[in-house]
């Protein structure tokens, strides 16, 4: 069986495998719920993933990257919990399985919660402004068999279907979101082919450990609307055909994020059930993070 034909196969498989959702994350073992969008699933009232309206846990296509729908997904909303993590850690992101039909990049950006007086829980995702901390380089690995051949998202996929997302150590303490997504190209040779699958969750992010080199990080960021347009070349494309390059969609990432590299990638286990946090405090910086012992497990 040829690659190709091999990818062929799993991209006409029925739908019930081509779609996706943030099941959880894990930050130095303690396990953070994600949301699950389809119907009757039950999702945790202290989760720290964002909420959206895709039932089939579906995709954003290029018809939206000028609507907010680009930016957490299909009216997204905000939940009032967040995962604290020290700047410096990783994230480990858990999605709900991933096709192998489905190759692309694997991308993750951070957006500061400013001006509200409880985190990102009430924040204007309109008023969102992303810095690129991974782009999963190099997306394209090698067509050494032939197109489609092997790509960012087949690492996800090796790993368990996650992804280790470092967060930069330069970080100043506060709220934000952290922005994961997952770009399908099987259909992107058609235009608005191309599937996004970006999904929000709540950081509380807090100073480094004691010993973890700080290195400077400035934040660059822009608005969802900004991040793509329908012509890029990373997006309307024919992974089919032999390809000496591939050009990453978005902006560059910043620099001293130092994403987690393919090698470097790995499953993770949790041991115990996080504790979320909320935020409370006046409109001014610093907020004050308070622990919410009522979901604790």
């Amino acid at each position: 069986m040829t690659q190709l034909f091999l990818f062929l196969l799993l991209t006409v498989l029925p739908s019930v495998i081509a779609h996706s959702n943030l099941a959880y994350i894990i930050i130095n073992g303690e396990l953070y719920h994600g949301y699950d969008p389809r119907p009757g699933k039950t999702n945790y009232p202290d989760r720290v993933g964002w909420s959206s309206d895709n039932p089939d846990a579906g995709f954003v296509g290029p018809v939206n990257y000028t609507t907010p729908e680009i930016s957490c997904h299909l009216n997204g909303k905000s939940t009032p919990f967040h995962a604290p993590i020290p700047a410096g850690d990783t994230v480990h992101v858990q999605w709900n399985g991933w096709p192998y039909g489905h190759p692309g990049p694997v991308l993750s950006y951070l957006a500061p919660c400013e001006g509200t007086a409880d985190g990102c829980a009430s924040v204007n995702k309109t008023q969102l402004l992303w810095t690129k901390i991974d782009n999963s380089g190099p997306v394209l690995i090698n067509q050494n068999e032939g197109p489609p051949g092997q790509w960012a998202s087949h690492v996800m996929i090796a790993n368990n279907n996650s992804w280790s997302v470092h967060i930069p150590s330069g970080l100043k303490p506060g709220p934000y979101v952290l922005r994961h997504e997952a770009i399908a190209l099987h259909f992107a040779k058609n235009a608005n082919g191309a599937q996004n699958y970006p999904l929000c969750m709540n950081l509380w992010v807090t100073p480094p450990r004691e010993g973890t080199q700080t290195l400077p990080f400035v934040l660059d960021g822009a608005p969802a609307t900004k991040l793509y347009k329908a012509d890029d070349p990373g997006i309307f494309i024919d992974v089919f055909k032999t390809l000496t390059e591939y050009v990453v969609p978005g902006p560059t990432v910043a620099a001293n994020a130092l994403p987690v590299p393919h090698g470097e990638q790995k499953g993770s286990a949790s041991v115990r059930d996080g504790v979320a946090v909320r935020v409370t405090g006046t409109r001014t910086v610093p907020f004050v993070a308070r622990r919410t012992e009522a979901f604790q497990s």
